[in-house]
């Protein structure tokens, strides 16, 4: 059995001879690989986000089981300003 699927697919006439070009070119061996490609591309991207939120959810789960971690905000902002002012001053000097 096979592991492709047969799709089809509109995109602007723009991107469609901007592809076919690159495949002219060599760049991708065919027209359905530049687009496996950008797809890669794309589920690549929706994974990093998930697993983003996945870290958000877990750090705020821990943030309300022990409040006691979290930083003070105005240690924190103080913290903020400083570093913000060690760079201007870096890039002023530099």
């Amino acid at each position: 059995m096979s592991e492709t699927v047969r799709v089809t697919i509109s995109v602007k006439k723009d991107k469609a001879e901007r592809i076919r070009s690159m495949v002219e070119r060599g760049v991708y061996g065919s027209v359905s690989r530049a687009y496996d490609a950008a797809s890669d591309l794309i589920l690549d991207e929706e994974l990093q986000r998930e697993v983003w939120w996945a870290e958000m959810f877990r750090r705020c789960e821990e943030a309300e089981k022990h409040p006691e971690r979290l930083l003070d905000p105005d240690a924190f902002f103080r913290d903020v300003r400083d570093t913000v002012q060690t760079h201007r001053g870096a890039k002023q000097s530099g």
